[in-house]
This record gives C-alpha cells, structure tokens and sequence, in this order.
C-alpha cells in the first residue's frame, strides 16, 4: 500500500511539475515574490476559486506508442520526460482572464528511480496575475491543494499551429517541438480514447516528428524525437475535480485502467483505445 501510494505521488508531480509543499513551507500569495524573475522556485497553494479552461494541449514524451502512462501503467523505459504544450483560448481562474495563455510544462516520470526534474514556462504575454492565477490553478488539481514548483521562467514562446495539426513549439535555446495529428495525411487517422491526463480524459494519439530539451539551468538535456506525442482537446473546470470526475484522480500505476476508472470510463462513455489497431498504425507510418 505504502509503495503504491508512492508512485501515486509522483505521478501527481509528473503530470503538473508539482511536487506536494513540504510541512511548513509558507504557500505563494499574490502578494508574494514575482514569477516574472528567471528560474524562480513557487510554493503555492489553491484558494479554491471556480475556473475553467478551453483550448488545446500537446505531449510528448520518450515512451512507445500507445503510451503506458495514460492507461494506469508505467513508462515504457523507466522514465518518461513529458513536455506538455498548452493553448488557453479561453479560461478563467476566479476573476483573474487567462485568455490566450500559452505554457510549456517539462516534467519527470512516475517510474523515475532518480529526482523529479521539472521546469514550467511562461510565454512573455503572461502578466504577473495570471501567473499567479495558473499555478494556483495546477495547484488545485492535486491532493492538499498545494504544491512545490521548482523551475518557473519567463520566455518567448514562438508557436506555429497549421489546420489545427502540425504544432511547431519553439522556445530559442530551451525546446524544439513538432507534432502532426494528422500523420502526413489530410486528416488525424485516430480517435480520440480515454486516457489519463489532468487537463482532459481524452487523448489522441500523434506523431512526433521532432522533440528535443536543453535547459542546463533546470538540468533537463535530452532528444526525444520519433518517439510518442498525444493531442487534447480541453474543455474543464473546477467542479470536474471536486467531483471526482478525471481518470487521473484514480491513478495508482497499476498496469491498466482500474475499477475506478473503469467506473468512470462507463459512467462518462469514454471510447477505449484500440491498442494494436493504434500500434499497426504506427509500425505502418513512414
């Protein structure tokens, strides 16, 4: 039980770049240090404000396709570097606009043996406010209401989306990010399926054309490329955490979906993921 409430917990951290505040660790307010300054450390805690957020999302990660983490298993090699890329055409976190938000969230692995490492970025058009608001947002999402955000920066974000399929993410000296849904064809060849993942319960999978992180000051230096990529579309809100109503919350690494998440697959009707029709797939893209 104790292991696997451990592993548990660093999936949370994984997902969020957030590790739980330690006892005693004073929770960020907006009255506290700016994260506008580079490389700053965050401690914050959830106020329990309502917000919802829509718009898109894209990972990619050094896992096979279909990726392990997102069906309650482990990764496939031991450790799995996620960067998640999130638009937010519209969203709010209590009165605080987080219209047109753009971040990049680089993170560690639930399967990881070494420290978590983890980096959250910024795109310069963030205010002061809204950072503030996105991570007590992110805070909001994980058991306690508080976490620890070791690496938070402030860049330029220079982002390419075509047809709403080719994604090319960039931040100068830091990442190199391109992903097509639609797997050089004129339309994604897969559906979306239930998954495990904090901003949806639904991913389609995507191909990873290019994914490379360098960031000496958050010790991340790694390529990636041709390896697993997954897409999201994002429609959520606070009351779909409070009532238990994400996959991600019954995560416990199992090796497939568990009876709760079973449950919840049933009760929201979330299609299943077709495991060697998405591996032929794959094994069948030049």
């Amino acid at each position: 039980m104790i292991k696997k409430r451990t592993r548990l917990l660093a999936c949370i951290a994984w997902l969020v770049s957030a590790r739980l505040a330690a006892p005693g660790q004073n929770p960020l307010s907006t009255k506290g240090p700016s994260p506008l300054s580079d490389a700053a450390q965050m401690f914050v805690t959830s106020d329990g404000a309502d917000w919802h957020l829509k718009g898109s999302g894209m990972v990619c990660c050094p896992c096979k396709v279909p990726c392990p983490c997102r069906s309650n298993g482990k990764a496939s090699y031991g450790h799995c570097e996620a960067t998640l890329y999130l638009r937010i055409r519209q969203g709010n976190y209590g009165p605080v606009n987080l219209d047109n938000l753009n971040i990049v969230n680089i993170s560690g692995d639930c399967a990881m043996s070494y420290s978590h490492v983890a980096a959250l970025y910024f795109d310069r058009a963030a205010n002061h406010a809204q950072q503030i608001a996105f991570l007590k947002l992110m805070s909001s999402m994980v058991p306690g209401q508080s976490a620890a955000f070791p690496y938070v920066r402030t860049v330029d974000i220079d982002t390419h989306v075509t047809d709403d399929h080719l994604y090319q993410v960039y931040i100068p000296g830091v990442l190199q990010m391109i992903v097509d849904r639609n797997w050089g064809g004129s339309e994604p060849p897969m559906h979306l399926f239930a998954a495990s993942d904090y901003f949806s319960n639904t991913l389609q999978y995507a191909q990873n054309l290019r994914y490379a992180v360098h960031d000496s000051g958050a010790k991340l230096d790694f390529d990636y490329s041709r390896r697993q990529a997954n897409y999201r579309d994002i429609d959520l809100d606070a009351q779909q955490y409070r009532s238990k109503s994400m996959l991600i919350q019954y995560q416990d690494g199992a090796g497939s979906f568990n009876e709760d998440q079973q449950r919840l697959i049933r009760q929201l009707n979330l299609p299943l993921p077709d495991f060697a029709a998405i591996q032929k797939l794959v094994h069948s893209t030049p």
